[in-house]
């Protein structure tokens, strides 16, 4: 519907400078045409438009403008306070707790059953990924460090069980791979790095400040990701054919199929380290190694160490 298109155009230029007729029509699929119709009816509706002639010009929204909350609907403030609340039930973050309040508060007392009626229907709670950010010491101090930009004092803990002290520039709390973690320049290793939050102890502010870097944690992410992609090992997994519930959960679709011997094969490329063999061995006799030979023996054996453990243990 065209009244749809038009206040979600009104939210994206909101956000945004400058934004160009091409770049929106591509967005919406229509036409330039139809897009500086749509600017139009926006105009007439009393939103002050600027447009911006030029290669590098465009449509914005003036800064003095404010959107009026019944631009809203509950649709919209549902989504927002629902996720909210999701983050909040997995870090007990009391800001954020406040402002999902606030959110609450824009929906109008005619539209609060529906609203009720929609948190029926769609519930998160991510409260099993709290884990070490249920200490607000740690979420607490970390969120200062950032805000004030303060250097940081930590004990860390990595992959191999090995613990430093570091002194870190604190930048971004990240959520990702099912997990919180902190990206941060690290002046031991010189170099940007990504902390899991679970392996960080007595954090501690220092009272000297930092200028912040310019990498964002997206461009630490993509060229991690590129050099991750040259150092994985290509697997080949055998996984009983009862396993397939879970296996689906985990990998792709188009990694899984069918082979003569009623087994689900599995290709899938992954950086090889700790997790790697962890993630296998957690299928227990269910999975087996096919390729590459070394995976293979690995498995095989830290298999052998786990029964001698038992063994020993009878």
């Amino acid at each position: 519907m065209r009244i749809d298109r038009l206040l979600s155009i009104i939210v994206y230029l909101l956000n945004r400078d400058l934004v160009s007729a091409k770049e929106l029509a591509e967005r919406y699929s229509v036409s330039t045409r139809t897009i500086q119709r749509d600017i139009d009816a926006i105009s007439y509706a009393g939103i002050p438009i600027m447009t911006v002639q030029g290669p590098h010009g465009g449509y914005g929204i003036m800064d003095t403008y404010k959107m009026d909350r019944q631009l809203m609907s509950v649709d919209d403030l549902f989504y927002i306070v629902t996720a909210l609340s999701g983050i909040v039930s997995s870090t007990n973050n009391k800001k954020m707790e406040a402002t999902a309040e606030k959110m609450k508060s824009l929906i109008p007392k005619h539209d609060e059953a529906l609203f009720e009626e929609r948190h029926q229907k769609l519930y998160i709670d991510l409260s099993m990924l709290r884990g070490p950010t249920s200490r607000p010491d740690l979420f607490d101090t970390i969120e200062r460090g950032i805000d004030q930009t303060q250097l940081l004092e930590i004990s860390y803990t990595n992959g191999r069980l090995e613990t430093s002290k570091r002194i870190i520039e604190p930048m971004t709390i990240v959520f990702k791979w099912r997990s919180w973690y902190l990206f941060a320049y690290c002046r031991l290793r010189e170099d940007y790095r990504i902390f899991r939050l679970s392996r960080i102890h007595n954090p501690r502010l220092l009272d000297k400040t930092f200028s912040r870097r310019r990498e964002s944690v997206e461009e630490y992410f993509l060229k991690s990701e590129t050099w991750s992609t040259s150092n994985n090992v290509d697997l080949l997994l055998a996984f009983d054919k009862q396993m397939e519930p879970l296996v689906s959960e985990f990998f792709f679709g188009n990694e899984i199929e069918d082979d003569d011997q009623g087994r689900l094969l599995v290709r899938a490329s992954m950086p090889e380290d700790g997790w790697i063999y962890g993630m296998i061995l957690s299928y227990g006799s269910f999975v087996e190694v096919l390729e590459p030979e070394r995976i293979r023996n690995i498995i095989r054996d830290e298999s052998v160490k786990i029964k001698e453990k038992y063994e020993k243990a009878n």
